[in-house]
């Protein structure tokens, strides 16, 4: 049993490191590679219901990892080696599982700890007062806390909990499988049986959110039984009746015709427990054999390749079954139609994502239609609309859809069956006017509902808005316009931003008078931090760091929140929410302090058009003002909001750089951002990059002929065109970067099946027209077309398997260079995608990409694979 207390060896470790012999003060170590391994990730991971105490993890790039609980006056912790799962009790127990299977149980306020072996799954009851344990020997154990009973059943292979953990269904096997249902509380603890089979097992347990009612599947014994994947139980608790369905029955089904295996996204148990929605799929009969050819048809709202990596391979369809009518009746007709329901499952809301034309933007426009579920009825609701679920979503309560209407928000009245404009009262932009991609600029989110459906709370670019739908008035609730800050709803423990709703989502219910969270990010000076909103937002903790993970419970009076800034390791800070009052709890990596560690700055600059814009620069270890210092510039859209965020060294890093390692090598890094004209994306990247390294130049701190320019993916592609229309850098690194716009237009995107278009004319890539419309736009944004500029030695990668961004983009660039006589080397790692997945490639890169700087911006002798491959 791994368990330890580290708060002794915490302190002791720091006391050495801080307090050298006699007192002396002695310099700090250069950052090498021998002691990458001992950084960790911390990661806030839960806490308990009142908040006294929290659990977080340290992540080890050996896979040493820790998970550690501790209390929020850090007068006591628990650290478990390689411990998962955590789990509190209230605020009296914690249970994590270890290596081989090990369960350890806490009691909080005694320490004392109790380990189980060879367990499989572990819970907690609702109140805390009771533990749920399974073993590899199929014994489910029931131990009561309190009163230190102990139940225990024998031949469970699997138990289900509800939702709010004060029930559980498990399952016996024996030579006869049974079902059982039992409530979690001591005082009423009483196994019911559901249901028993000789022939079957009971699998796939789905729980309505309410906990009343459960679903379920006979899974035969015999394989080839054609029950298996065709029926469909459902057990209500209330009522202790079992209803069923054979697949078999339900309406324009066929042999291949089998039900979808059951899960929370695709089984969906109505509030009132009266209907079951539920898919369908179809078993692939022949699924080795090809066709002997593949049709494209040029008329076809999806290509081919789209219509097989989708869907089509197994076609869906949903139903909806009344338990007690005993009627199914099928919502969908076909795979490419998507449903979600009203919030009170009355009405169903379809829309064929394919649309009707053939389609070269990511989401086709389509027809929205709602389906009165009872009597069947259906009327279209929106025509011509952008198929994207989130600008068209049903209420909580279920009385109307709110929809995009251009760049505002409408509302259809259900019942009423009118549309009203709903934002006509909010002068301030609800779409972001700020996104420079092509297309239709995307609308700020809908945070969610209060009781009733009285009111819809939504965002504009800073804000937080009410708007009372009775008189569709409108009420800013936070002013964040006036301090430019930026304030988004955050969520407790458990729950979502979006809560699940068949194919789509729906915004959740938010109670004002218990007040929220607010996520608040200052857009321009990048200070973050958390507030509390009950009737105006008061600060919890804003500073000029990176503060993230806020983790809280309903219930809770402190909440916790991970704070770092570039030059310091994450720390946890508790906070009460009612004093808003702050603590450090847990300052991670004490090691930190002995190493020399770059620093961050935010610096200003102007392009040639005099938008102004920011740039993360970091400065190099130990830094000495009276020296200049190399440079690399990398570069991906805006990447200023990175100054705060702590880089911990590490040379697995999936195809970027890793800004604290090369600080450690005595490189400034710059992350600068870049403000896009449309039909302009390269000269725009050019225009924007340059600028901000001349700003740099002119601060004195780097050698303006010691400068490397480097990117990934998009930021691939800026530094390809880059590379052919600039004299400022020594030397570029490309890695998975489009070189030829006119081949990646019309090429299909492999992992989706989609052809490529819609990325230019719609999205990244910010084309205003099609290519046989703009050639001259796409002709003059190519790096490939001005290969014969490039002046400075260029390392290009890219992975064999990138499914994203092709190989053959690169080797069409490394073919260009070649021909030219231009000085490259070409990498191409097999079994990696668009990023670097395997830790040997990983490490690989790393020390090509850092040899290869060294090499050309700081003059050091060339590694022999640099020197064949350039000279």
């Amino acid at each position: 049993m791994k368990v330890i207390k580290i708060l002794i060896a915490v302190f002791l470790y720091c006391t050495i490191v801080s307090c050298p012999a006699l007192g002396q003060v002695t310099s700090k170590k250069q950052l090498t590679r021998d002691a990458y391994h001992l950084w960790s990730k911390v990661e806030l991971k839960s806490t308990s219901k009142k908040g006294d105490w929290v659990s977080y993890t340290l992540s080890y790039e050996s896979g040493n990892d820790t998970l550690i609980v501790q209390n929020k006056s850090a007068t006591k912790t628990y650290a478990f080696a390689k411990g998962t799962d955590g789990k509190f009790a209230n605020d009296t127990h914690f249970i994590c599982m270890l290596p081989e299977k090990e369960l350890i149980v806490v009691d909080l306020k005694l320490g004392k700890r109790t380990a189980y072996g060879r367990v499989k799954q572990a819970n907690f009851s609702n109140d805390g007062m009771s533990l749920i344990i399974l073993n590899d020997a199929n014994q489910l154990r029931i131990e009561y806390l309190k009163s230190k009973r102990i139940e225990q059943v024998e031949n469970v292979s699997d138990y289900y909990m509800n939702a709010t953990a004060t029930a559980m269904v498990y399952t016996v096997e024996e030579n006869i499988a049974s079902l059982y249902y039992c409530v979690l509380d001591e005082n009423q603890r009483k196994a019911e049986e559901v249901m028993h089979s000789n022939e079957s097992t009971f699998q796939n347990i789905v729980w309505q959110d309410k906990g009343e009612v459960f679903a379920f599947v006979k899974t035969y014994k015999n394989k080839t039984d054609n029950r298996n994947d065709k029926n469909l139980y459902v057990y209500s608790v209330t009522d202790k009746v079992v209803f069923e369905l054979d697949v078999n029955s339900i309406p324009e089904r066929n042999e291949l015709t089998q039900l979808m295996a059951l899960k929370k996204s695709t089984l969906v148990i109505s509030d009132d427990a009266q209907c079951v929605f539920f898919y369908t799929t179809e078993a692939i009969a022949n699924p080795i054999e090809k066709p002997v050819v593949q049709l494209w048809n040029g008329n076809d709202s999806w290509t081919y390749s789209q219509i097989m990596n989708e869907i089509y391979q197994k076609p869906l369809r949903c139903f909806v079954w009344w338990l007690k009518k005993g009627i199914v009746k099928a919502i969908t007709q076909n795979a490419s139609t998507k449903v979600m329901l009203t919030g009170d499952e009355q009405y169903a809301i379809t829309y064929d994502v394919k649309g009707y034309d053939p389609q070269f933007t990511f989401y086709s426009k389509t027809n929205f239609y709602a389906t009165e579920l009872l009597t069947g009825t259906t009327r279209k609701i929106i025509e011509n609309q952008i198929a994207i679920s989130d600008e068209v979503s049903p209420s909580y309560g279920g009385k109307y859809i709110v929809y995009r209407s251009q760049n505002d928000w409408k509302l259809y009245d259900l019942a009423k069956d009118i549309h009203k404009p709903l934002t006509n009262n909010i002068t301030e932009s609800l779409y972001d006017s700020n996104n420079d991609r092509a297309g239709e600029k995307p609308m700020y989110d809908i945070a969610g509902w209060t009781a009733n459906d009285e009111a819809i709370i939504l965002y504009d670019e800073y804000d937080v808005w009410m708007i009372d739908i009775a008189t569709m008035q409108s009420k800013r609730l936070t002013k964040g316009r006036e301090k430019n800050i930026v304030f988004r709803l955050t969520h407790a423990l458990g729950e979502l931003k979006k809560n699940s709703n068949l194919d789509a989502t729906i915004y959740p219910l938010i109670d004002l008078e218990k007040g929220f969270c607010l996520k608040a990010t200052d857009k321009w000076n990048k200070k973050s931090g958390y507030y509390f909103w009950q009737v105006k937002e008061q600060s919890l903790l804003f500073r000029d760091k990176a503060i993230t993970e806020l983790v809280y419970t309903p219930y809770s009076q402190t909440v916790y929140v991970k704070m770092e800034d570039y030059a310091n390791p994450p720390q946890i800070i508790a906070i009460d929410k009612k004093s808003k009052k702050s603590i450090s709890i847990f300052k991670s990596n004490p090691q930190h302090k002995q190493f020399d560690w770059g620093s961050s700055r935010l610096i200003t600059y102007t392009n040639s058009k005099g938008v102004r814009l920011q740039g993360a620069l970091f400065y190099p270890a130990n830094y000495d003002a009276t020296k200049k210092y190399p440079m690399l510039v990398y570069i991906y859209e805006k990447l200023s909001n990175q100054l705060h965020h702590f880089v911990q060294p590490s040379v697995y890093t999936g195809g970027g750089i890793n800004s604290s390692v090369l600080n450690a090598k005595g490189y400034f890094v710059l992350y600068p951002d870049i403000s896009y004209e449309i039909d302009q994306v390269g000269e725009s990247a050019k225009d924007c990059v340059e600028s901000a390294t001349k700003a740099v130049i002119d601060m004195g701190v780097v050698q303006p002929d010691k400068i490397g320019l480097m990117g990934h993916s998009f930021g691939g592609y800026e530094v390809n065109y880059i590379a052919t229309q600039s004299i400022l850098f020594a030397t570029v690194i490309s890695g998975a970067g489009v070189a030829d716009l006119l081949s990646s237009y019309l090429s299909i995107g492999w992992n989706n099946g989609r052809p490529e278009i819609w990325r230019y004319e719609q999205d990244q890539w910010r084309m205003s027209t099609s290519l046989y419309e703009g050639m001259s736009n796409y002709l003059k944004n190519s790096p490939i077309m001005f290969a014969n500029k490039v002046q400075v030695p260029m390392l290009i990668w890219t992975g064999e398997q990138d499914k994203q961004v092709h190989y053959s983009q690169s080797i069409a660039f490394y073919n260009a260079l070649r021909r030219l006589g231009k000085k490259q080397v070409l990498l191409i790692y097999p079994e990696n995608r668009h990023r670097l997945t395997t830790l040997k490639s990983q490490m690989d890169f790393s020390n090509r990409y850092e040899q290869w700087l060294d090499t050309y911006l700081k003059d050091l002798p060339p590694p022999e694979w640099i020197v064949n491959g350039t000279k």
